[in-house]
């Protein structure tokens, strides 16, 4: 996974004890896609196990977009969470994300010192 981080240039996931980190914390969902040994996609969320998550982090390699790897992903990461909302941040993948059922809202992302 940390390997495609590199490839989609995430470099705060590069690290594979980060990535263990992340997918092992408490409150954790992560689901891998693989394609035979080669990880093509994952995907990870918090949340409380009732009410609400976010999802953090959806990657597929660019080899295996268009396929429907992310859509699965986040799907099973929903459910996988056992919540009843999932709220996210996007930059770039607003098409992506319209094609869920979904509601728009406005927020802000707090950064400790910043």
């Amino acid at each position: 996974m940390a390997a495609l981080s590199r490839v989609v240039r995430w470099p705060s996931l590069v690290d594979p004890a980060v990535v263990h980190a992340v997918c092992t914390a408490p409150g954790s969902t992560a689901y891998v896609a693989v394609d035979g040994a080669a990880v093509v996609g994952w995907a990870q969320a918090l949340g409380d196990g009732v009410l609400q998550s976010h999802l953090s982090f959806v990657a597929v390699h660019p080899d295996h977009r268009r396929r429907g790897v992310g859509r699965l992903l986040v799907m099973a990461t929903f459910q996988g969470t056992g919540t009843k909302r999932m709220d996210l941040i996007t930059d770039g993948g607003e098409r992506f994300y319209e094609t869920f059922g979904h509601k728009v809202m406005s927020g802000y992302r707090l950064y400790p010192g910043a």
